[in-house]
């Protein structure tokens, strides 16, 4: 009888894929591909160059189990070897900051709402992604791990290796920013 992947915890998936269990690291890339590419992309800002660090988080994830420890959470390590990915990626695709447009803003993790929904939305989502387009990827980054990805302070510290404290300024400077660009949209400023 075989077991349903989908109930392990990450951890004893991991651990059975660094024994050559393929479908056991099939149900790793399933269960977290979009919150790698979330994380890519909030490093890279671009849906190609997120698609490729993604690509490469996951080659990395391969070749690194048998250096993996499953007695420390699979999570945090994932998303730091998505982070490194994407910052990677960034460093050599790109001179400067990467630019967003609004079709490349990430869906959330769980959409919600019908067409109608989608529709009225788009006009935000828009505007969203172009202030998002202003900030540094730093706070981009802090920014799409806490309201898209839902993680705590420490998660978000452990997973792009800055203190928590940091990344309460981070995250501070980054709404004050997004608040700003889109209240001087909303007033017809620029």
């Amino acid at each position: 009888m075989e077991t349903d992947l989908g109930e392990e915890r990450d951890e004893r998936l991991a651990g059975r894929a660094a024994t050559g269990d393929r479908r056991a690291f099939d149900a790793l890339v399933t269960r977290h591909r979009g919150a790698v590419y979330r994380m890519c992309w909030s490093a890279t800002g671009n849906h190609a160059d997120a698609d490729d660090a993604a690509q490469e988080t996951f080659l990395r994830v391969f070749r690194s189990l048998s250096s993996y420890d499953p007695e420390r959470p699979f999570l945090p390590w994932l998303r730091r070897i998505a982070w490194n990915c994407g910052l990677s990626v960034r460093r050599d695709g790109q001179a400067g900051l990467p630019k967003v447009s609004g079709e490349e803003l990430p869906d959330p993790a769980d959409p919600a709402g019908g067409p109608e929904d989608a529709a009225s939305g788009n006009e935000e989502k828009r505007r969203v992604a172009e202030a998002m387009a202003g900030l540094p990827a730093e706070l981009r980054t802090v920014l799409v791990l806490r309201a898209v990805e839902g993680l705590s302070y420490a998660e978000i510290a452990e997973a792009a290796g800055i203190p928590a404290g940091t990344v309460m300024s981070r995250l501070s400077r980054a709404r004050e920013r997004m608040f700003a660009a889109l209240g001087a949209r909303a007033r017809g400023g620029a």
